[in-house]
């Protein structure tokens, strides 16, 4: 694919095998930072999460997680830079299902200076169930914000765990660069 990937961490608390696996979901999503270095971070189905979605087929890593942000925030304008985490997760019951799912979540840093425009948004039937809002957050907070989210549970223990692993691979990584 031409792309970075500078981590991948495997979460598999189940302790499944492959052989065990009945399916893979594979998504995309993004820390979309503006000018400034604020996040966006999307609010749905209530929880707390980095924008981005399902990859449908036929369709690369990078096109998903431009349509996923575009369909979210209406961003049209995005420098996407490489992948610079993978997170497999080994479910054992995937969204009460009773199916073992893996699911693998690419993550990438997208910039750009567009402000989101809701009304050029495209929500899924799952997203538009309950209200989808954005909101801005400076980066270097996002760490905090999640442990509070956590301590209030206004956001899903599962998605939390993720999102601060994120966060720390993101700090690692993309620290020391400047703001666009």
């Amino acid at each position: 694919m031409g792309e970075i990937l500078v981590k991948k961490i495997i979460i598999n608390d189940s302790n499944l095998e492959d052989k065990d696996i009945d399916y893979s979901v594979i998504r995309v999503k993004a820390l979309v930072v503006n000018e400034e270095g604020k996040l966006i971070l999307a609010h749905n189905n209530g929880t707390f999460q980095f924008p981005g979605g399902h990859l449908e087929e036929d369709e690369n890593l990078k096109d998903a997680l431009i349509r996923e942000v575009k369909e979210e925030t209406g961003i049209n304008n995005m420098g996407v830079r490489d992948c610079f985490l993978e997170i497999v997760t080994y479910d054992d019951n995937y969204f009460d299902s009773g199916k073992h799912v893996i699911n693998k979540i690419y993550y990438y840093k997208i910039e750009t200076k567009d402000k989101p425009d809701l009304n050029n948004t495209s929500y899924d039937e799952i997203e538009s169930s309950t209200p989808f809002n954005l909101y801005y957050l400076d980066d270097y907070k996002l760490i905090d914000f999640i442990n509070k989210k956590l301590e209030t549970k206004e956001i899903d223990e599962k998605i939390a765990r993720e999102m601060l692993l994120v966060a720390e691979a993101y700090n690692y990584i993309y620290k020391e660069e400047d703001v666009i």
